[in-house]
């Protein structure tokens, strides 16, 4: 039965590695295409701003240009606008799927780490790290494939529920518009108008939905001011008050360590928004010595921990096992929860910094 789990184990883990590759070649290719379409898109820009200027110069001098310099003028205006229009539609297409690719890659490199230590254990004997004590193999495995089914239904969701409603809308929208444009003009004008409203309004949601996939923030500026935005907008968008405390974590933590905090930390906030009835909730990382200290305490109704652990098919039983993946699995660290009814919950971790 074991050789039979670890085979499993081991093509699934090559399947992910040949994704993973795939993905890292897919993001170096957009990348250095996103790197040519900004350099292209900001000689356009200049050239923009020179037309601009000398179609300005025209307007105030009008006497000392002919008919047609200044037909000529107005087209190449009109031109170059254009061209730079489109050229940031397709800048922000390769962005956005940039953006996808780098949050598949970060998933990947997770799953494969996962998938490692558990290969590892069983050449071991089937004996696993202290982390994961008390967690059989086949239990692990099924926890990883729920967490990723669970991860994948999420963002499917959202994507049918945001971006491809609005897109659905915004079709209809332009439909109308093509419309108009052969009876009343003035009208279509104004519907146009409303159509790039919706259509600012659409893509900045989009850039929400990558921000929560995937904060590229994570990569530039690293964990802390990634999560005071992400706490900021969180707080707005919920309602709740997030009072986010960092003491004694200046230095920058390895890639894979910021990327599970942060995913840890948002899976702890959003069990805080659907659940907890909460007004108020605090957060608190504490770099001191040797170990991270991660906290989260609401003020909400609290549930029964243990009847909740032993519901397996619970959505909170869900949250809580991923937290748990994080935390002991994935950066050997160690994880706890409490609560009760009318106390609020709070979410500890600690974890060894590298």
């Amino acid at each position: 039965m074991t050789a039979d789990i670890a085979e499993t184990i081991d093509q699934s883990l090559s399947a992910y590695r040949e994704e993973l590759e795939r993905t890292r070649r897919e993001v170096h290719e957009v990348e250095v295409l996103v790197r040519q379409s900004t350099g292209e898109v900001e000689k356009l820009a200049q050239r923009e701003l020179s037309v601009s200027n000398r179609v300005r110069d025209l307007e105030v001098n009008l006497d000392r240009y002919n008919k047609d310099e200044i037909k000529n003028f107005y087209t190449t205006a009109q031109e170059v606008q254009m061209r730079l229009q489109i050229m940031r539609g397709q800048l922000e297409q390769m962005q956005i799927r940039r953006d996808a690719l780098r949050a598949r890659q970060n998933q990947l490199v997770q799953t494969v780490t996962l998938l490692e230590q558990v290969s590892d254990a069983l050449q071991r004997g089937g004996a696993v790290t202290p982390a994961a004590e008390g967690m059989d193999t086949e239990t692990m495995i099924a926890n990883i494939i729920q967490s990723q089914e669970s991860e994948r239904l999420r963002i499917s969701l959202q994507m049918h529920d945001g971006p491809a409603q609005a897109m659905s809308n915004l079709v209809l929208r332009a439909e109308i518009c093509q419309r108009l444009l052969d009876h009343d003009l003035e009208q279509a004008r104004a519907e146009l108008n409303s159509l790039k409203t919706a259509i600012n309004t659409t893509l900045q949601d989009t850039r929400k939905l990558i921000f929560d996939l995937r904060p590229m923030t994570l990569d530039d500026l690293g964990l802390i001011p990634t999560l005071r935005r992400y706490t900021a907008q969180f707080g707005e968008k919920s309602g709740l008050e997030v009072n986010l405390l960092v003491q004694n974590l200046e230095q920058r933590l390895p890639s894979h360590y910021e990327v599970t905090i942060f995913r840890f930390l948002q899976e702890a906030l959003s069990n805080v928004a659907r659940h907890a009835n909460a007004n108020q909730v605090r957060v608190l990382l504490d770099g001191t010595g040797h170990t991270l200290q991660i906290l989260t305490e609401d003020d909400g109704s609290g549930f029964h921990v243990s009847e909740t652990l032993n519901n397996a098919s619970a959505r909170r039983n869900m949250g809580i096992a991923s937290m748990r993946q994080q935390i002991e699995v994935l950066l050997r660290g160690e994880f706890g929860i409490e609560s009760a009814i009318g106390r609020g919950t709070r979410v500890a971790a600690t974890i060894p910094l590298p």
